[in-house]
Parts: structure tokens; sequence; C-alpha cells
């Protein structure tokens, strides 16, 4: 996981067949999976999702926010007797990890393993999580926004990948956000929320640098890598928390992320939420807002634009 070498390599170094390295590590990533996910990657509480709202605001000055949402395609080895199964829209075989990020880039939610063909909305509809926000269990009850009477429903932020709905908040188009500086506003901060999903790849990427190549394993233990990186992410990510001279585990921007091997789903959108539109717009009016604006958000807008 760490250096990203082949089993071939892997089996000169250590004298050992590469047919018995696969065995290995077919066990150890079963066993670290199965035994750190419910102690690294548990489901949030309502308290949890209003304690990471309040990071949220008071970090990337997005309210209401309980997480960022990404996927991406990793990169395998086309699996035997699948045909078309895994082929993605870049012309390549991967399998799909969609993640749910906190604002400290910790991973809340993961979903592993979907069809390389498979779009966002797609993925994200079938998952465990979609369902039990259809059935009202995830969020907790809408709330003020912060120095405002406006009440608005808790929402995660995404790229135009996903839909947009009450409790999903993609970007205004290009063409739309070009033509109303107020949209162009809601775009930039609702793309710096966004950001912590980015970032937590980055780092994933950066320190497990199997992301870097292609994965020449069986979808399941694929599968069961990808888990256990996310879970040794959070581990990490908890003891740089914790310490404060502790510079090891933070993003590098000088690294170039591994753009053949790790790359985002399509931006399709798919169909819109009528009452997306009315939450969106409403955060978008708060944003512009005295009780709502940035000091910096007019000159960093400014500076995209040109």
């Amino acid at each position: 996981m760490a250096t990203g070498e082949s089993l071939r390599s892997l089996a000169f170094s250590f004298r050992i067949s590469q047919s018995y390295i696969t065995r290995i590590l077919q066990l150890v990533f079963k066993s670290l999976s199965s035994r750190l996910t419910p102690i690294l990657i548990t489901s949030p509480s309502k308290e949890d999702l209003l304690r990471i709202s309040a990071e949220f605001w008071t970090r990337w000055n997005f309210p209401n926010c309980v997480g960022a949402i990404d996927g991406k395609h990793i990169r395998i080895f086309c699996p035997r007797k699948t045909g078309s199964l895994f082929f993605n829209y870049k012309d390549f075989f991967s399998i799909v990890l969609l993640a749910i990020v906190d604002a400290n880039c910790k991973f809340m939610y993961v979903d592993i393993g979907a069809y390389g063909k498979e779009g966002d909305s797609g993925i994200f509809t079938k998952s465990s999580l979609f369902k039990r926000i259809q059935q009202g269990e995830y969020f907790p009850d809408c709330s003020k926004l912060p120095n405002s009477e406006q009440s608005l429903p808790y929402v995660h932020v995404g790229d135009e990948a996903f839909r947009l709905e009450p409790h999903m908040m993609r970007p205004y188009t290009r063409g739309e956000a070009r033509n109303d500086y107020e949209k162009t506003i809601f775009n930039y901060r609702l793309s710096r929320a966004r950001r912590r999903s980015e970032n937590s790849f980055g780092l994933l990427s950066q320190i497990f640098r199997v992301f870097y190549t292609p994965i020449a394993l069986k979808t399941e233990t694929v599968d069961n890598l990808v888990l256990s990186a996310c879970c040794l992410h959070n581990l990490l990510r908890n003891r740089y928390l914790e310490t404060t001279n502790n510079y090891y585990y933070e993003f590098d921007n000088s690294e170039i992320p591994p753009s053949q091997s790790m790359i985002p789903l399509a931006r399709s959108g798919g169909y819109a939420n009528f009452d997306g539109f009315f939450v969106r717009d409403k955060f978008k009016c708060y944003f512009n807002s005295t009780q709502g604006a940035v000091p910096w958000q007019d000159q960093q807008t400014q500076q995209t634009d040109t």
C-alpha cells in the first residue's frame, strides 16, 4: 500500500512467490478492514453531525454543512469475465470510491466497489446512506443560519457530478455564475467547503502510493485494500489533530495528484429537485448578505475571474 510496488517486485524483494504474496494480501486487507472499520469509520449520530456542522462554519465558512461528498475512480486491471462492467468514461477499468468527509478531512462514510461504468447518481442512490436520508433518519432538523433568522436544512456539498437536492448542494453552472455575481460568490463559498474531500483523496494517495498505479488484485481484495487505506487515513489524521507538532500528515500542495489512476466521477448531474433550487438560492442570498458574507470573498472571486 505504501509503495505501490508490483507483486513481481515484491516477490523478488522478499523471496516469496507471487501467488503466496497474493494470499497474504487477501488475508491482511480482509482482517484490517473488518477490525478497523467499526472503530475508525462509524456512522455519525445527529449530535456528531451538529458538531461537524459547527466545524464547517468555523473553519470553512459554510453553515449547516455536515460533510463534503465526492467520488473517485480507482484504477484496476481488467477483472476476468466481466466484460465492460468496470470500464469507465475515461477508457480504463476501475472501481468507484464514494466518500463523505468532515471538516478535518476524515472519512465519515465510504461506499466502495461500484462498477466503473456506473454514474454518480446511480451509485449514491443505491447506497445505504441514501436510504437513511430518504427515510428522514440521518440529518438533524432544520436550524437557523448564524446571525440570521433564516432556517435551512443541513446539507452535503458536492460538485457537478451530484444531483441538486434539499440536502445536497452543488455549484451553479459556469454560464449562470458568469452572468450573476451572487452565484459566483455562492460557488466560491461552496468550493471552499468542498475542497475537504479533494484534500482527503490527495492525502490518501500521497501516503498510500498504490493509488498512483493500476492495482493488480481481485476486485474483492481491492475493495478491502481501499477500505483499509481509508481506516488508516483516519487513524493518522486523528494522531495529527491530537498533536501540535505532528506535521507529517498535512496535505502537500506541491505534489502532483494521480491524474491517471484516481480521477473524478463524470459530471453529469442528473435530474434536480425543485426544493433543491429553493435551498440553494437561500444559501446564495445568505452568502451575499451582511450576516453571511466573509471579508475576503469579493477579492477571491475577482482573482478567479481574472
